[in-house]
């Protein structure tokens, strides 16, 4: 597999533009039609996922980063969109980037296990963070105990499974991508 170092490319940042759009449509559709009911689960199981996609794609270090920040900044000017998502969105690929790396590793040698822990690194970040903010803007004022333990368990225990879970999908559809394209990125 050929390293891939260097700036980003046209080509990284049309895929890390087209995977924003996809994620932006699809957070727009799911809020239309769950609202709130299914706790954005969804939105942590896809941004997991396109977080896999895109690093494995571009083979580029802060790509993760990259959309996560673009997505974050595009919703926070959507007045319907969760503060507390949409700012966390840029945790979450930091985090997500650092635990792909160590001193001794690059993205290309990354398999599918480091993947799937940094898709449940990334999303406890995104969920630590979030909390922080709901804290901050006072969401969890005056609210029963049994709820905010609720919370913080589905934050804390849920969302990083299903980010986990979104990372694995990434490496099942980046595999499948590159037996098509090219030589698969992820063993």
């Amino acid at each position: 597999m050929e390293k891939k170092r260097g700036p980003f490319t046209s080509r990284d940042l049309a895929l890390v533009a087209g995977l924003t759009g996809l994620y932006l449509v699809y957070g727009y559709a799911s809020g239309v039609t769950f609202g709130h009911t299914i706790l954005e689960l969804d939105l942590f199981f896809l941004i997991s996922a396109l977080f896999t996609i895109v690093v494995s794609m571009t083979g580029k270090r802060w790509s993760a980063t990259l959309l996560g920040t673009v997505n974050g900044l595009i919703l926070l000017g959507e007045p319907n969109a969760p503060l507390a998502i949409t700012l966390s969105l840029i945790p979450n690929g930091l985090v997500f980037d650092l635990a792909l790396y160590t001193s001794n590793q690059t993205i290309d040698e990354s398999s599918r296990k480091r993947f799937v822990i940094a898709g449940a690194l990334g999303n406890l970040a995104m969920a630590i963070s979030g909390l922080v903010i709901l804290q901050a803007i006072g969401f969890f004022q005056g609210k029963r105990l049994d709820f905010i333990l609720a919370t913080l368990v589905i934050a804390l225990v849920t969302n990083p499974i299903v980010g986990a879970i979104g990372a694995l999908f990434g490496t099942i559809v980046v595999k499948r991508v590159g037996e098509r394209v090219r030589s698969p990125l992820i063993c």
